[in-house]
C-alpha cells in the first residue's frame, strides 16, 4: 500500500533482493526506491492511501534492474530533468523540486517511462559494480 508507514517493509525487500551487492550500492538503490515511493504517495496519490505500488528487483553481476508500478494519474518524472538549470545556479534562482528525479537519472545507467493501461511503470538500470556512477 502506498503508506509512509509501510516503507520499511519495501526498504527489506530491496536489502533481501540486493544482498549480494555493496553495501554503498545497496543503499543507493534504496535512496532511488525510496524518492519514488514518497513522490508517488505525496505527489500521484496526495497522501497515504490504500492504492498499491509494484516494484521489481532483478539483480546480476553488474546491474540491479528496478522496474516501480503505480496507478497515479500520468506522470513521466523524467520530463522534469530537462526544466532543471545548470549546477552552477545560485539555490534562490533553482526552481523547487526535481531535484529527486535528477538523482535517479544520474544514479541510474538507463531510465525510462511508459504508461501501460492505468499504470505509471518506471525502468530504471542501476550499475551495481565498479562502474557505478558518481
Amino acid at each position: 500500500m502506498a503508506k509512509r508507514a509501510e516503507f520499511d517493509a519495501v526498504r527489506r525487500h530491496v536489502e533481501n533482493e540486493c544482498a549480494a551487492i555493496d553495501f554503498e550500492m545497496r543503499q543507493r538503490i534504496i535512496l532511488i526506491v525510496e524518492e519514488l515511493f514518497c513522490n508517488t504517495i505525496e505527489h500521484g496519490y496526495g497522501g497515504d492511501c490504500e492504492q498499491l505500488v509494484q516494484l521489481t528487483v532483478s539483480v546480476d553481476a553488474h546491474t540491479c534492474h528496478l522496474i516501480y508500478e503505480d496507478c497515479a494519474p500520468p506522470h513521466d518524472p523524467f520530463t522534469a530533468i530537462a526544466d532543471l538549470r545548470p549546477a552552477d545556479t545560485s539555490t534562490d534562482q533553482r526552481r523547487v523540486g526535481g531535484l529527486g528525479v535528477f538523482l535517479l537519472a544520474q544514479f541510474s545507467s538507463s531510465h525510462r517511462y511508459e504508461r501501460r493501461g492505468n499504470r505509471n511503470v518506471i525502468e530504471l538500470q542501476v550499475p551495481c559494480a565498479g562502474d557505478a556512477t558518481g
